[in-house]
């Protein structure tokens, strides 16, 4: 299968929200990160810190970080899914323009509406750490080099925490897109150290994936710590 050019892949994302073709939304909060982001990121400091939630679509996470009182940055293509992230927090946002989209604001949320691949490093100037559940995942492997390049670019000294997914991807083209860990050491390793805390196969959960022939499904946590941070 031919991968999708930019434009045609923001406009496919376009008419998956239209069409309600969200399968991927998941109506939970993940699991891992409840359980391991209080491990991994220490007690929270004083002042409020800013989590950079890329590609959010209308994630619960995001409702899990701003009850934890953190302040929540995101971006997202689709502005159905905002709308309707915004209701799901029971948040009337203040709605402006940005580069060639919008940004939804509330208390302790900001979204901007748009392509991420426009984003500046002045609207993500507070940002300490980056969420990246199935950003990463979502874009076929010639766009997630330029988002990891442009993550980085924007965000050079937050922390991330990554979830992947990986798979035959033979058996079943994506999206979802099978990122190995040879692939995050590709991305990754000149600019952070790299830990995989968790490697679990989820096959006997997904049965989608099942039902094309595969027998396994590796999703997999990584936490990601900048080489060059600077210390206080």
């Amino acid at each position: 299968m031919a991968t999708p050019s930019h434009e045609d892949f923001n406009q496919q994302w376009h008419q998956r929200w239209q069409k309600n073709e969200i399968g991927f939304h998941v109506k939970d909060v993940q699991p891992w990160l409840v359980e391991h982001w209080p491990l991994l990121v220490g007690p929270a400091p004083a002042q409020s810190p800013c989590v950079f939630v890329p590609l959010c679509g209308k994630t619960l996470d995001i409702e899990y970080f701003l009850k934890q009182g953190y302040v929540v940055v995101g971006c997202e293509l689709s502005e159905v899914a905002i709308k309707q992230l915004f209701d799901q927090l029971a948040i009337t946002p203040d709605v402006s323009s940005w580069g060639n989209g919008l940004c939804y604001q509330g208390e302790n949320i900001r979204v901007y509406v748009g392509d991420f691949f426009n984003l500046n490093q002045a609207e993500l100037i507070d940002v300490n750490y980056i969420y990246d559940r199935a950003a990463l995942i979502a874009l076929p492997e010639d766009t997630r080099v330029e988002y990891c390049k442009k993550l980085i670019g924007l965000c050079p000294n937050a922390r991330q925490l990554v979830i992947t997914l990986d798979y035959d991807s033979q058996k079943k083209p994506g999206p979802p897109y099978g990122v190995s860990e040879q692939e995050m050491q590709l991305h990754y390793q000149a600019s952070h150290k790299l830990k995989r805390v968790l490697h679990e196969n989820i096959i006997e959960d997904e049965p989608r994936f099942k039902k094309r022939g595969l027998t396994s499904l590796f999703e997999s946590l990584y936490w990601l710590e900048p080489i060059s941070e600077k210390t206080e």
